[in-house]
Parts: C-alpha cells; sequence; structure tokens
C-alpha cells in the first residue's frame, strides 16, 4: 500500500511539471464585444464553451456565441449559443434546454449533424429538435448589442464545421484540444484564451485571410471603460497536461500586399507555428522555399528569415541567419541554427520570411513563394497553406518614380478607436506601409491629428473631430464647401507645379434596407436599393460634383474622388457575378453609373475588369458574411492621368495581425503624366 501510494504521489508529480497554467476570459456583462468575425456554417456544426456565469440577476439574454455586427440575415441563425432567462437556448430551433448554474463552471454546447440539433449541459443532452440550420458565429459573449453581453468568464471555445458525437464532446470536454481529435481537420475556431492580449487573443485553428482572430472592443464606451481581460481559471475539472511538446498546427501565410521596387524586408510569407506543452521543446530546422511560381524569381535579392514572438503584432523581430541569404536560384533551403528563437515555445510561435526586392526589378511581374516542408525535430510537415490571398506584384511609388502618384481611401470606423489600445497605431503602421502619397479618409472624429503627426503629412480636415480628413504629402490649397460633412475638396500641388483635385467624400447610406451589408437576406427587392440611393448618396454625389468640383477645375485638370460612397456598383452586382451576392443582379445601381456617365472611371475596376474573378469587398472587411460588397472607390478623370495598379487592401502589412477597422481600404498608383 506504501509503494502505491508513493507510485501515485510520483505520477500525480509528473503530471502537475507538465500542466500548463489555464487562463479564461472575463466579461463584464455591461459593454465588451469579443468579434471573430467568422463566416456561416451551413448544416453541420458544433460550438462547445466552457462558461461560469457570474452571480447577478439573469438579464433576458445573455450571448455565449452569437453573430455580432451586420449578422441579422433571415437567411440564417445569429444566436445559435445563447442563455435565455438563465436556460440553455438555441434560437434557430427555438430549442429551451435546462438552467445553467451561475457562479461555477459548466459545459455547453449545440451540435447539429445535418438532421437534428442537439443542445448539451455538462456533456447531458438536454433539448433536441429535428431540424438543421445555418448558422453565424461571429462574436463571442455577444451578439449586437450592449444588452446581450454575457457576464462572467467564458473559456475553451471550440467551432466546429461538423456535428460531434456525444462520446466525443464527453471524451475532450475536460481537457485543451490536440491534433490527435479524430475530427481534427473540422476545426476551424479555437479559443482558449490563454495568450490573451489587450487588443487579441489567437484562433490555434485558423488556416486562411480570415483568422477569425479575436479582435477585443467595447460597444459603445470604447474610450472610458475596461476591455475583457484574461484571468486565471479556477475550473477544477479542466486539465492542461500536455506531456512532451506536441505540434498542434502549422500554418503557411502569404502576403497580400504588393512591393515597390527596392523594397527592403518587404513580407512575404509568415509561418504560424502551434505548439502544445513546454516539456521536451521541438526545434524548427529547416524552412524549404520555392519562388517558381514568380514571374521571375530574379526580381529578388535575398531572403530574411526572422523570429517574431508569439503575437501577430509584436517588437520581437531576431534574425535567424545574420544578413539573410542571397536568392540565386528558385529554390531556397533556409538552415536554422539551433538556439532559443528556433526551439519553439508553448502556443504560438511566428516567423516571417522577408525579400529585398531589386530597384531594377520589373513593375507589374508577380511575386510568389510556397513552403513545400519545415522541418521540426526529426519530421518534415508540409505547412496549411492560406489559399484564399490576392495575387502580389511589382509596383513603383512616387519616391522612386516622380511620376507616379499613390491614393489611399480609408474609412477607418470612428476614429480607429474599436480595435483595443493599438488601433490607431494600426491604421498609421499601414498608411506608412502604402507609401501612399494622398490619403481620403472618413470617420477620422478626433484622430486626424495624431494620424497626420503619426505619418508626418499635410491635413486638411473641417475641424479636429469631424468626419473627413485627407492626408498629403505634398502641398494641399483648401476650397471651400457648404457640406463639409459629405465633401473634402483640395488642390494638391505636386513637385515640379503640376495641380491635381482631390476630394475625399462620403455619401448617405440606403437604410430602407441597408443593404450593402444585409444583401443575405431572402426576398430582398433591388429596384428598392436604386429607388433609395437615387434619394440619398445621388443627391449627395451630384451637390458634391455641381459645387465643389466643377467651378474648380479645369478641363485639363486631373481629378481624382475617394471616398466611402455607402453604395454598390452596377459593375459588381450582374449577372455574371451573381454568385457572389446572394444571387442578386443590381444592374441599375444609380450612383456609380452617375460617375461614369460624367467621365469618371472606377480606378479599381478598371484594373481588375471580370467582376466574378475579383469580386472582393470593403466594406464589413472584418466579418466573414460580408466579404463581396464593394462600397468604396478610387475614382478619376482628366488629362495626363492614368491608374496603372489598384487593389483592396484588406490585411495589415504586419501578417497575421488583427485589421483595425471594419472597411477595408483602396489603394491605387497613378502615373501623372
Amino acid at each position: 500500500m506504501k509503494k502505491f501510494l508513493i507510485y501515485m504521489l510520483l505520477c500525480a508529480c509528473i503530471m502537475q511539471a507538465y500542466a500548463q497554467q489555464n487562463f479564461a476570459v472575463q466579461l463584464d456583462g455591461k459593454d465588451n464585444n469579443l468579434r471573430i468575425g467568422m463566416d456561416s456554417i451551413c448544416r453541420q456544426w458544433t460550438l462547445e464553451a466552457w462558461v461560469k456565469p457570474d452571480t447577478d440577476k439573469w438579464k433576458q439574454r445573455e450571448v455565449i456565441i452569437g453573430g455580432g455586427e451586420y449578422s441579422e440575415f433571415n437567411s440564417l441563425d445569429y444566436l445559435p449559443l445563447v442563455i435565455e432567462n438563465g436556460r440553455l437556448c438555441n434560437k434557430g430551433s427555438n430549442l429551451m434546454g435546462s438552467e445553467v448554474p451561475q457562479g461555477r463552471w459548466s459545459h455547453v454546447a449545440a451540435v447539429c449533424d445535418g438532421q437534428r440539433i442537439s443542445l448539451y449541459l455538462n456533456g447531458e443532452e438536454v433539448a433536441h429538435a429535428d431540424t438543421a440550420t445555418v448558422i453565424l458565429p461571429g462574436a463571442i459573449g455577444i451578439h449586437e448589442s450592449a444588452e446581450s453581453v454575457f457576464g462572467g468568464c467564458i473559456d475553451e471555445v471550440r467551432i466546429w464545421e461538423t456535428g460531434l458525437t456525444q462520446k466525443e464532446l464527453e471524451e475532450w470536454m475536460y481537457r485543451p484540444l490536440t491534433a490527435r481529435h479524430k475530427e481534427f481537420k473540422y476545426l476551424k475556431g479555437y479559443y482558449d484564451f490563454d495568450d490573451f492580449s489587450d487588443d487579441v487573443s489567437i484562433n490555434r485553428a485558423a488556416k486562411g485571410r480570415m483568422s477569425f482572430h479575436l479582435r477585443n472592443g467595447r460597444k459603445e464606451q470604447y474610450e472610458t471603460a475596461p476591455l475583457a481581460h484574461r484571468v486565471v481559471n479556477d475550473n477544477p475539472l479542466f486539465q492542461t497536461d500536455y506531456g512532451k511538446q506536441k505540434l498542434f498546427q502549422i500554418t503557411a501565410l502569404p502576403t497580400e500586399w504588393d512591393a515597390d521596387k527596392g523594397t527592403r524586408d518587404f513580407q512575404l510569407l509568415k509561418l504560424r507555428i502551434e505548439a502544445q506543452g513546454e516539456h521536451s521543446p521541438l526545434a524548427v530546422k529547416e524552412i524549404m522555399l520555392n519562388f517558381e511560381a514568380c514571374t521571375s524569381w530574379r526580381d529578388i535579392e535575398r531572403i530574411h528569415v526572422y523570429y517574431t514572438g508569439s503575437k501577430p503584432r509584436s517588437g520581437v523581430c531576431h534574425e535567424l541567419v545574420k544578413g539573410g541569404l542571397p536568392l540565386s536560384s528558385a529554390t531556397l533551403c533556409v538552415r536554422l541554427p539551433q538556439n532559443e528563437y528556433t526551439c519553439l515555445k508553448h502556443g504560438t510561435n511566428y516567423l516571417l520570411v522577408t525579400a529585398d526586392i531589386k530597384p531594377e526589378a520589373i513593375a507589374g511581374n508577380f511575386l510568389n513563394v510556397e513552403v513545400p516542408k519545415v522541418k521540426i525535430g526529426n519530421r518534415k510537415i508540409v505547412p496549411l497553406r492560406s489559399d484564399d490571398c490576392l495575387p502580389v506584384q511589382i509596383t513603383e511609388s512616387s519616391l522612386q518614380n516622380k511620376k507616379i502618384l499613390k491614393v489611399l481611401q480609408w474609412n477607418i470606423w470612428h476614429g480607429g478607436n474599436h480595435l483595443g489600445k493599438d488601433g490607431r497605431a494600426r491604421i498609421i503602421d499601414l498608411i506608412k506601409a502604402s507609401n501612399a502619397d494622398i490619403v481620403t479618409m472618413q470617420e477620422g472624429y478626433g484622430s486626424q491629428e495624431m494620424i497626420a503627426k503619426g505619418i508626418g503629412f499635410h491635413l486638411q480636415t473641417p475641424s479636429a473631430k469631424s468626419n473627413l480628413c485627407l492626408y498629403s504629402r505634398f502641398p494641399i490649397r483648401k476650397i471651400n464647401t457648404k457640406r463639409d460633412f459629405f465633401s473634402n475638396p483640395v488642390i494638391a500641388i505636386l513637385p515640379g507645379g503640376k495641380e491635381i483635385y482631390v476630394n475625399g467624400c462620403w455619401l448617405r447610406y440606403a437604410y430602407r434596407p441597408e443593404y450593402s451589408c444585409s444583401y443575405a437576406d431572402y426576398g430582398m427587392n433591388t429596384r428598392q436599393w436604386a429607388a433609395e440611393d437615387s434619394i440619398l448618396g445621388l443627391v449627395d454625389i451630384r451637390r458634391l460634383l455641381e459645387n465643389d468640383l466643377y467651378p474648380y477645375v479645369t478641363p485639363s485638370m486631373p481629378a481624382i474622388i475617394g471616398g466611402d460612397f455607402n453604395s454598390g456598383s452596377h459593375l459588381d452586382w450582374t449577372k455574371k457575378a451573381a454568385s457572389l451576392h446572394f444571387g442578386y443582379v443590381a444592374e441599375d445601381l444609380p450612383i456609380s453609373k452617375y460617375m461614369y456617365e460624367n467621365g469618371f472611371k472606377d480606378s479599381f475596376r478598371e484594373m481588375h475588369s471580370d467582376e466574378l474573378e475579383r469580386g472582393e469587398g470593403s466594406v464589413a472587411v472584418i466579418y466573414g458574411q460580408a466579404q463581396t460588397s464593394r462600397i468604396d472607390f478610387i475614382y478619376y478623370k482628366g488629362k495626363g492621368i492614368k491608374a496603372v495598379f489598384s487593389k483592396i487592401i484588406r490585411t495589415m502589412p504586419e501578417i497575421d495581425d488583427v485589421w483595425p477597422g471594419d472597411h477595408a481600404a483602396v489603394l491605387t498608383v497613378f502615373e501623372i503624366e
């Protein structure tokens, strides 16, 4: 007996040595807004989490997993896992389960296997219905309004694209997920919150451009009240004994950004390596790189590899092969030194691959890098590849070619304050990385002076807290307008004295319905969209052209209008591209047609004429359900100006970092004669 007790004690000590500290996220039940932006999942799905509600009186509804902003469509369930008056609930099937205990941890789950939806509380089925639904799991602890915010702790949120069995739930609910789970390939979201920082928590299961990393913010009180935060998980039932370190997932994440000629350390690709456990850590030994898909790999001079820590946005940057390696063929094997930076840590590990682009590289050539394998320990592993990224081209900037003018259009969403503490810093980083010469911006709302100082540009804005702001590398001359909430015109004076008209605008949006975000509803009438645009946004842009443009522009003067038009384009909503727009066609949208009738070109669609192949959107870019609605434009007309490149920018220059706003940016490169 004595030997047995000693043996058990020894086993307990070993397990404790292998255990990692476990954390959860604490929500105040008032205003926390944890957005993941995940898109819809059809008919087979599982949602599960551990929850510890506070002991306050139950609100009518407290959300565990909800749809979030822009999700209230009649085509799906946007409240798939909630607590209604204290009871577990799935709204899409009108299922009401047992009461969820307050003040202690419980495991909750909703499962749809394609024929039946079931609710589970602590592994026991508490309700079911013979039906199947489409769900939108876009937010954790909230749906849209502050009234629905969960109060208490949440941990181990798992989102699957398959219906797990009760046995599978029971087998894994008391321990962290590993790659050994037999349904691992169907895992779409995994949030253990162990890495939770001020503004981000990693989705361990992320595979593509839409990483669905958690963005931490507040619904309204984002400047005054505390954010949701990490706390130690005191759940006695959940065990985190990982044993020897194991790999969870390895993903190759290419950039979407274009690279200017002569750029040093251009971010080509990141490897996100998820490891579990700290005992006997694994080491990354080799990375194979393949550049055969480039137009010409000779456009690249050198390749660098860095360890950049455990967070997408990080101050850590350690070069693993000092000085980098010359690229002398289309393939490169990077052998890494064995040190503290190549030994994997528990959690997320980022390795960054950058390139020095030759000054004589050919503008228009494409860049592409593949990672056929990564050697970790004694294993050669093919990483998952993000396959939803835009092609990358070599471009020019005004810093290299005086005939080049880069214009960036961006609505930054309430001054960039919706993402934790570093939203505005991310905005400044993006503008700098774009090498834009002129920026037309909406929703500055008090951030414009900080941004102007951060990028060192001239600023035109009606006031320090106005909606519209315009930044220019070159001197600008203000044009007075009576409608400064909608129009912000200037004359920019380019090197050599050439003058160009620029206006950053905002137009009123249709709200009966607000179709630019809600087109996933059944039964919509596109004639309504055109009618609503005709009495709102069309009136605004007509006034802008008549009062703020034509009196100041000569026939030979180039004119650029960048703006949040809050309306789609007749060039996008065609029969050919109906599959991108929930089946709808809207070729009579009036605002874009008016711009064309007045001689303006849509710079993005001019460069990418196939609306089906290049159907990316610009509004609600952080929400997976709204990726194809383009409402931000850079229009232009006049002699001596032509667009040569244009791209919708929807990812950060720091690969895998979270986007700070709700709109994408639009970047157009012009050639000025």
